[in-house]
């Protein structure tokens, strides 16, 4: 690979992540950025010190490759190797499970969009509300619309008393993305994808709905779900369907944003007050907008 071709992208999304969690060693993921993502010789003679304090350990070659990738034209730079050589440098459980997890998953992940610099922000701004809100920290049955990856389950599986999780994504690609990355909860069942087209439910009459979930053995089981939650952080790329078929009295937690650039995005809004009557509550626990430098983000909390 050519080394110009990986814009390492996710790199700023991870540094803010540790701004928001206020990580001690936030400064010295921001000089391994400078270095690894730009090439910064003053940063990258820090790191080259630092490799000499640590001693030699069997990744130390592989370790100042991806140090001195920028002058070295070195051939076999990936996601993978630069997340391996971040997770040894910062101390972060979920640093490390991402690089664990780009091992399978790198060249199938869109790694730069979904750990872009507006995506971690949003999924901070979303689990810090949902604290202010739900105090006694329990959120019972999640469904999480368009997931995505849902990455966002391990903030949310940390900070919250949690039943059951179901990210519900029309893309089949995301599936075993998503699984492998929650996997921990994967072993219990406590969280589970599901392909599903979220505007097509068939809701019954006690305000739940059933899914058709893959098990070990490769059968559907039909499972039912009654969300005490519903989370949709991806209202831009779909039509209002979802929104109007779910019961009166759900608890909804939404996102969308003003990025109408993005031709991905089928539905967005001017502004927070377009979010608030597109997707009209009888009751807001919470309304707010954040900038994300490339779009603003607006964001709702409360009971249809």
């Amino acid at each position: 690979m050519d080394t110009n071709d990986l814009t390492l992208h996710w790199m700023h999304g991870l540094e803010e992540y540790l701004t928001y969690i206020d990580h001690p060693q936030c400064e010295r993921y921001c000089n391994l950025k400078r270095a690894v993502m730009y090439g910064d010789i003053s940063f990258i003679k820090e790191l080259i010190n630092s490799e000499i304090y640590r001693g030699h350990i069997d990744l130390t070659d592989e370790f100042i490759n991806v140090i001195l990738s920028h002058y070295n034209n070195y051939q076999e730079l990936d996601n993978r190797k630069v997340l391996q050589y971040v997770s040894y440098c910062i101390d972060s459980d979920y640093i490390r499970k991402i690089s664990s997890w780009s091992i399978k998953w790198q060249h199938q992940a869109n790694l730069n969009d979904h750990f872009s610099r507006g995506q971690m922000k949003s999924k901070c701004w979303l689990v810090e509300q949902l604290t202010k809100i739900f105090d006694d920290q329990k959120l019972g049955t999640i469904a999480h619309y368009g997931g995505w990856y849902a990455t966002v389950a391990q903030h949310i599986f940390q900070k919250f008393e949690v039943k059951n999780y179901y990210n519900l994504e029309v893309d089949p690609g995301c599936i075993d993305i998503a699984d492998d990355f929650n996997y921990e909860q994967i072993a219990g069942w406590q969280f589970k994808s599901v392909q599903q087209d979220v505007g097509n439910i068939t809701w019954k009459d006690d305000d739940s709905f059933d899914v058709k979930i893959e098990n070990r053995s490769n059968n559907l089981v039909t499972t039912n779900v009654k969300p005490d939650l519903i989370i949709n952080t991806s209202c831009e790329h779909m039509n209002e369907d979802w929104f109007n078929n779910i019961p009166t009295g759900t608890v909804v937690c939404l996102q969308t944003n003003d990025y109408f650039e993005n031709e991905q995005h089928i539905n967005c809004c001017r502004d927070l007050s377009d979010a608030i009557n597109k997707y009209s509550m009888s009751e807001v626990y919470y309304s707010g907008e954040i900038d994300t430098h490339l779009y603003k983000r607006f964001m709702i909390i409360g009971k249809k």
